[in-house]
């Protein structure tokens, strides 16, 4: 019996594997306003993504995949003339938003030799962020023309539940700290070492509600969409 019990445990250890990981975001938003067409011309910016992560193959094909990484995201904007259709004339410069989030993937994956496809949904909690903006806007008047210049910075502040007065400040703004999507990419195995390039869907909205506000969340809703780019390193392999 103890033979057993030790064959069965050497043989389920046998099935999961440990690694660590590291690779690029390429991250951005989706907007949908419910009453305006004035979503805003956002770009994508480049993030981290540190992690361990965790394979449990429960056929030679079929394994599940989790962890947990550190997950960067937000959006560039680059603002120039003209912009996005207003007439302000002469309009430069640029504003970055960094959301920093831990993040915990639960995906399927199907394996075709040293090729692996996998899917899942995801579950992301926001831990900090900030924004960066730099930028002049120049108006002229005939003969004479006047520039307003403006930078700096300030930060992102995770928030649950509704957001009141206290979650602002000079240097401060919320976003909502729970983020959820599904997860879709294709990996390449190279002996311990595993390649991948995956896709991350946020259905999640990051605009909080706002307490005493009769304004719905939904109406003015931002969503993360991940491009990444990553490489594992399976311990023990």
């Amino acid at each position: 019996m103890i033979t057993t019990l030790i064959t069965f445990t050497l043989s389920a250890q046998a099935q999961v594997k440990f690694g660590i990981k590291a690779g690029v975001n390429l991250a951005n938003i989706s907007q949908n306003y419910e009453d305006s067409d004035d979503e805003i011309n956002t770009k994508s910016r480049l993030a981290l993504n540190l992690g361990v992560t965790v394979d449990y193959a429960i056929s030679e094909k079929v394994s599940f995949q989790s962890g947990l990484s550190f997950s960067g995201k937000g959006f560039a904007l680059n603002l120039k003339e003209p912009y996005d259709g207003y007439e302000t004339e002469g309009v430069k410069g640029y504003s970055r938003l960094a959301l920093n989030y831990l993040e915990i993937p639960v995906n399927v994956a199907y394996k075709i030799k040293d090729f692996q496809i996998y899917a899942g949904p995801y579950l992301a909690v926001g831990i900090s962020g900030k924004s960066k903006y730099d930028y002049s806007i120049t108006y002229d008047y005939g003969s004479e023309s006047y520039t307003f210049e403006d930078e700096g910075s300030y930060d992102y502040k995770p928030v649950f539940g509704e957001v009141s007065a206290a979650d602002f400040s000079d240097d401060s703004e919320p976003f909502r700290a729970l983020d959820y999507g599904l997860n879709l990419g294709v990996g390449y195995d190279v002996g311990p070492v595993v390649l991948s390039l995956g896709y991350s869907l946020g259905l999640g909205n990051i605009t909080p509600k706002y307490e005493g506000s009769t304004a719905d969340p939904s109406d003015f809703k931002f969503s993360n969409r991940v491009l990444n780019v990553s490489v594992a390193y399976f311990l023990g392999e």
